[in-house]
Formats: structure tokens, sequence, C-alpha cells
């Protein structure tokens, strides 16, 4: 039956496709256009920095700092701390890619990574203050506002579904092991892995904002449920529409920041992609990712009540974009300096302590 309902979408849209060859183009064009301006700035420097850092070990350090809490609060032993930290810092799906190497080393029970998939695959920091927040609202009090709301939503999604499973069997606790190898090795795995990421993350961009963009010009739709159905299929697009409307700042922010908790269809098959082959169920993630974006926007109203925005989003043209983006480089060069640098030097003191090691 599921692949009867895929195989008859997919027919539907090559069709659509077929009928309307000159939307398809124009609506792919604008969707090279929001990867260009937006994502591989914000998103593949990033990548790569986080790549270096999980081979470093350097994100295994960070997780240490949660671990005290990875049962308390979640239900997860102590190992599923590195999955929460890389999806924090790395965003989308790096956060259910660990989740699931974990449970395939044993380091996790199969319910342990379940539980753990309800709210450990989230937005990054660059894309949330950056790409949303600087870019596409030009406003950075926005972009804090929207991830702090987000990473608090994350960690309340995680305690409700503590629940989940919660008598089943626990995996033993064991220590997470770092691959080794050379600076050189290092940075070439971590480019190779970079560059399929990035590719793979537009291509989805680009595929999901072109169908649905095709399948609204066809319904008859009004502006609001053109926004709201672009960002339930691909949130990037759909944020970009939404900060468009002709709605009370507030509410786009809500509405924006639940597109960021959900994430789309877009992710939602990318991380169905990852966990097939280890027979994880997807109900605890679908309605973690689900109850992510109510707590997202109910905690974004009640910030803004406290603290709120005034200033008026502009309308996101290639070159108004261009001139908010640059706005944001400067942050997002300095923090990926930052860890850049820090991730050097965790490769030379590991390579240093490697050689003394052999040496005694």
């Amino acid at each position: 039956m599921k692949k009867t309902i895929f195989c008859t979408l997919t027919v539907i849209l090559t069709a659509l496709m077929i009928f309307s060859p000159e939307s398809s183009i124009f609506y792919s064009k604008q969707a090279l256009d929001i990867c260009y301006e937006i994502i591989i700035p914000s998103l593949f420097p990033f990548f790569i920095c986080s790549g270096i850092l999980v081979y470093s070990g350097f994100a295994e350090s960070m997780a240490k700092f949660f671990r005290p809490v990875m049962k308390p609060l979640f239900n997860v032993n102590e190992n599923g701390a590195s999955a929460f930290v890389l999806g924090i810092l790395s965003g989308y799906p790096l956060g259910a890619v660990t989740a699931c190497q974990l449970y395939e080393n044993a380091y996790l029970s199969k319910s342990e990574a379940e539980r753990l998939l309800a709210f450990c695959n989230n937005s990054g920091p660059l894309f949330i203050l950056g790409a949303v927040g600087t870019a596409i609202y030009q406003n950075a009090r926005v972009g804090i506002v929207l991830y702090i709301s987000h990473i608090i939503s994350a960690i309340m999604t995680g305690v409700l579904f503590r629940f989940y499973k919660r008598s089943s069997f626990s995996a033993p606790k064991s220590r997470l092991n770092t691959a080794d190898g050379s600076i050189s090795e290092i940075f070439a795995r971590v480019l190779a892995n970079s560059i399929n990421s990035i590719l793979t993350v537009c291509g989805a961009i680009v595929f999901f904002f072109t169908m649905s963009n095709v399948l609204t010009n066809i319904l008859p739709v009004n502006t609001f449920s053109d926004a709201i159905i672009s960002a339930l299929l691909e949130f990037t697009g759909g944020i970009k529409k939404i900060s468009g409307l002709s709605a009370p700042l507030p509410f786009r922010l809500a509405m924006s920041s639940f597109a960021v908790g959900f994430a789309g269809l877009c992710v939602h098959l990318q991380v169905m992609s990852v966990t097939a082959k280890y027979g994880l169920s997807l109900k605890p993630y679908i309605l973690g990712k689900v109850l992510h974006g109510f707590l997202s926007a109910i905690f974004t109203l009640l910030i803004l009540g406290i603290f709120p925005q005034t200033v008026a989003v502009f309308n996101s043209t290639k070159a108004q974009l261009s001139c908010g983006f640059c706005l944001s480089s400067v942050y997002m060069i300095s923090v990926n300096l930052l860890i850049f640098l820090i991730s050097v030097f965790m490769l030379f003191s590991k390579n240093i302590f490697s050689q003394n090691k052999r040496d005694a």
C-alpha cells in the first residue's frame, strides 16, 4: 500500500512537470538561488567544522557536560549526549544520523534510539541565526528568539518522550571511540562527507521547493495556505513565504518557529533514508517533530511578549537577500574560525598524545 501511494504521487508529480515545464524550471531556479544565497554559505563551512569536531573528539568532550542529565531528564543513557550535542551544533539531519550510529554500535538500545530521535534532530545555530534571523528577517535579535525557542522546545520534547517505552531495556554504559587518523586523512574524509551532505540538502530543497510551488499553482489556495503548504514540505522556502505575509510580526515569527521545529517533509525523508536499515520506529520521531513545532511557536510568542520585536521584515528579493546575508557573514565567519581553531588544536593534541603513547 505504501509503495502504491508513493508511486501514484510520483506519477502525478511527473505529469505536473511535463505539463508545466516553464513553472518547474522557474521554481527550480528560485530554489537554486536559496541554496546559493542561504544554504551553502551558512551550512557548508559548518559541516566541515562540525565534522572535524566529531573526528577530533571535541564533540565527545562537549557531550561529557550533558552526560549527567541524559538519564534523569530523557531516560537515555549517557552515550546519547553526543547525538544531542551534534544535533544542536550541526543541524538537520546530523542528530538523527548520530543516534542511528550509536544504536548500530550498541551504545543505545532500540527504545533509547527511538526516544532520542524524537528530540535530538534539530536545526543548527548558523541556519537560524544567520539564514532565518539575519538574511530572511534582517534582524539578528529575531534569530536569537527563534533559536532559544527551538532549543528549549527540543529539551521539553525530550523530557516528555522520556516516558516512551520507559520500561524497555537500556544499553550498558560504554565509552565512545573516536576514529584515528592524521590531520590530512581526517580533513579529506570530512570534506568528502560535507560535500555529499550539502549536495543532498540542496537537492532535497530544489525538489520539494519546486514540487510544492507547482502543486500550489494548480490548487485553489491563497497566499497564507501557500506559505503553510510550502513550510510543511520544505521549511526554508516556506519561511521565506511566511516572512512576506501581511500578518503581524509575532504571528509570522511563531509560524516560522513552528516550521523550523517541525522541519518539513524534506528533512523527514532524509531521516527516513537514514533510519530505514536499522528498523527503528519513526512514530516517536514524527510525533516529536510535531510537538517540537508547536512548542517552538508557543515559546516564541512568550518570549516576544517579554521582548517585543518591532523591526519590519523586507521582501526577500535576491538583491536584498544578498545584502541581508552580508550582515550575518561576520558572525558566521567568526564562529566558524573559532570552531576551526579549536578543531585544529584538538587534532594536534590528539596526534601529540598518540605519539607520546607510542614512544612510551
